[in-house]
C-alpha cells in the first residue's frame, strides 16, 4: 500500500495523516511492531504540522489507542501501568459533556423528535401509556419534557403517562425526575416516573417485569437510543474469532442478507458498494473521505444477552412500538485493522459536524464545550471501540441492515416511519443552522447524515403477532432501497 498523493498541500497532509494511522493499525494487527511505531511517529508529526482542525484533533485519541495497543504485547507491565483516561473521568464533567453534546449536535435532537412523533402516533387514543426509555449517553430531561407536552397537546385528552428511565447515573435520574414532576404540575397532567439506575447490560432480563414495574392495562412503548449495541458482546471471547453458531434458519437469513441491497458507503462524495470499499484505502478529493469504510461486521449473529433482552421485550413487555436509534457504523468486527479504518472515517465525520456546530453557535464558550464533548463523550466512545476486546468491548456499533435482521429474527416487524415523523427529524436539522446536516429515508427508516455520510439510524418496530420468534416465517427483509429523499435540500 502506497501513501496517497494529491496536488493540494493541506489536503495532501490530511490524506497522509489518515494513511499513516491506518498503516499503523494494519501493522499492529500483523505483528509488525517496529514498522507500526514508525507509522505512528509519522502520523503524530503530520498532526502537529497540520495544526488545529477536526482531523488533527481526532488523531489524538486514535493515536492514543494505537500506542496502547502497540505497547501491550511488547511490554504488558508498562501497558497495564499507564493511566487510562476512562478511569479518571469526573462524573460531573461527563454529565456536563453529555449536556453539551445534546446542545451542540443536531443529530440526538433529531432522533428524539422522530421518536416522540412515533410514540404519539402509536399511542393515539390510549388512556394509560407506559414509555420505557433505555436512555443513551445523549439523554437529557428536555426530551421527556417535550414528550409530556406533546401528549398534553394532542386533540384527545392527555393519557395517564408512566415513564421508566433506565440510566447508569443516579444523580442524573434524580434531576430528570424532579424536572419532569415540575413540568407535569405546570401542565396539570398525570405522570409517574420510575427510575432504574443501571446499565442495560446489567439488567436481569429474567425479571424484566419487576425491574421495569410493569402493570396491567397499560399500552407500552420501548425507546432504545444508542444502547442496544452494548448487548452485542459475546462472552465466549470474540477477539479469538469464536462466534455463536446459529440455527439453520439464521444461516438462511445470512444468505438472504447477502443478496439484499443496503445503503451504499459514501467515499469522497461518490457512492460505492461495501465490497468495493473494502478492496483498498482511497484518497478522494475531500479530506473526510480519505479512507473507504470497510465491511467489518462479522457473520450474522445474535449474542445471548441480546437474544435474552429481545425475547423478554417481546414476550414480557409486549410493546405496541419499539423505537431504535443506533450509530450507523460497522465497529463490531474482529479485525482491528478494519475496525480502525471504519472508526477513523466515521469519527472524522462526527468531529467535523461538531466543529461546524460549535462555529454556528457563535458564542465564546462553544469551542470549549465542543472540546469537552470530544474528550469525555466521543473520545470515550472511540476508546471503547478500539481499546477494549472480548466481552469488555461494549461499543459494538452495527449498520441498519444488521439491526433489521436481528429485530426480525427476534420476532419484530418493521413499522415504516410516517411522513410526519421524518419531517420532524428534518425540521430539527433544518433549524439547527448547521449546513451539511441531512436526513435520508431508507426502506421506511431514517438515516441522519453529515455531508452525505450516515451517522445515525432511527427505525420503528412492533412484535410480529403472526409469526413465532426465531422462525423463518417471521422474516421480511428490508427490500431494495428506495430513491433517497434529502429533506434538508
Amino acid at each position: 500500500m502506497h501513501p496517497p498523493t494529491t496536488e493540494n498541500g493541506p489536503a495532501r497532509r490530511l490524506a497522509h495523516l489518515g494513511w499513516a494511522l491506518c498503516e499503523c493499525a494494519a501493522d499492529i494487527e500483523a505483528g509488525s511492531m517496529e514498522k507500526a511505531g514508525r507509522c505512528l511517529s509519522q502520523a503524530m508529526g503530520l498532526a502537529a504540522a497540520i495544526g488545529d482542525g477536526p482531523l488533527p484533533r481526532l488523531a489524538e485519541p486514535m493515536a492514543y489507542c494505537l500506542a496502547r495497543r502497540l505497547i501491550r504485547p511488547m511490554i504488558p507491565a508498562v501497558a497495564d501501568a499507564l493511566i487510562d483516561p476512562s478511569d479518571h473521568l469526573d462524573r460531573r464533567c461527563v454529565r456536563a459533556a453529555r449536556r453539551n453534546f445534546f446542545k451542540l449536535s443536531p443529530f440526538p435532537k433529531a432522533a428524539v423528535a422522530v421518536a416522540n412523533r412515533v410514540l404519539l402516533e402509536a399511542m393515539e387514543n390510549e388512556k394509560n401509556v407506559h414509555v420505557i426509555d433505555f436512555a443513551g449517553p445523549a439523554a437529557q430531561p428536555c426530551q421527556w419534557i417535550q414528550l409530556l407536552r406533546d401528549f398534553h397537546g394532542r386533540p384527545e385528552a392527555s393519557p395517564h403517562l408512566r415513564l421508566t428511565i433506565v440510566h447508569d447515573d443516579g444523580e442524573f435520574l434524580a434531576k430528570a425526575s424532579a424536572s419532569l414532576a415540575d413540568e407535569a404540575y405546570d401542565l396539570d397532567v398525570a405522570l409517574q416516573v420510575h427510575c432504574v439506575a443501571a446499565k442495560i447490560e446489567a439488567l436481569d432480563f429474567n425479571d424484566l417485569h419487576g425491574v421495569l414495574g410493569l402493570k396491567s392495562g397499560e399500552a407500552r412503548a420501548i425507546v432504545c437510543t444508542l444502547q442496544l449495541h452494548r448487548l452485542l458482546a459475546n462472552a465466549a471471547g470474540d477477539d479469538a474469532g469464536h462466534h455463536v453458531n446459529q440455527t439453520a434458519s439464521v444461516a438462511r437469513l445470512q444468505q438472504m442478507a447477502a443478496s439484499t441491497s443496503c445503503p451504499p458507503s459514501i467515499i469522497g462524495g461518490e457512492a460505492v458498494l461495501d465490497d468495493e470499499a473494502d478492496a483498498a484505502y482511497r484518497s478522494p478529493a475531500t479530506p473526510l473521505g480519505f479512507i473507504s469504510p470497510p465491511l467489518t461486521t462479522p457473520p450474522f449473529q445474535t449474542p445471548p444477552a441480546l437474544t435474552a433482552f429481545l425475547s423478554a421485550a417481546r414476550a414480557v413487555v409486549s410493546p405496541k412500538i419499539v423505537v431504535l436509534a443506533e450509530q450507523e457504523a460497522s465497529h463490531n468486527g474482529v479485525s482491528f485493522r478494519k475496525r480502525f479504518a471504519e472508526a477513523l472515517g466515521y469519527y472524522a465525520a462526527v468531529y467535523d459536524s461538531l466543529d461546524a456546530a460549535a462555529a454556528a453557535r457563535r458564542r465564546p464558550a462553544a469551542d470549549a464545550e465542543r472540546a469537552e464533548v470530544e474528550r469525555a463523550v466521543v473520545g470515550e466512545e472511540i476508546r471503547g471501540v478500539l481499546l477494549r476486546e472480548g466481552a469488555r468491548r461494549r461499543e459494538r456499533h452495527d449498520r441498519l441492515q444488521q439491526w433489521a435482521l436481528r429485530m426480525e429474527v427476534a420476532g419484530f416487524r418493521k413499522v415504516p416511519l410516517s411522513y410526519d415523523a421524518m419531517w420532524q427529524g428534518n425540521d430539527v436539522l433544518g433549524r439547527c443552522g448547521v449546513g451539511g446536516c441531512e436526513s435520508r429515508e431508507h426502506a421506511g427508516c431514517l438515516l441522519l447524515c453529515w455531508r452525505s455520510c450516515p451517522l445515525y439510524s432511527v427505525s420503528a418496530w412492533r412484535p410480529d403477532r403472526g409469526g413465532s420468534a426465531y422462525g423463518i416465517g417471521c422474516i421480511s427483509l428490508m427490500g431494495e432501497p428506495r430513491r433517497a429523499m434529502n429533506y434538508a435540500e
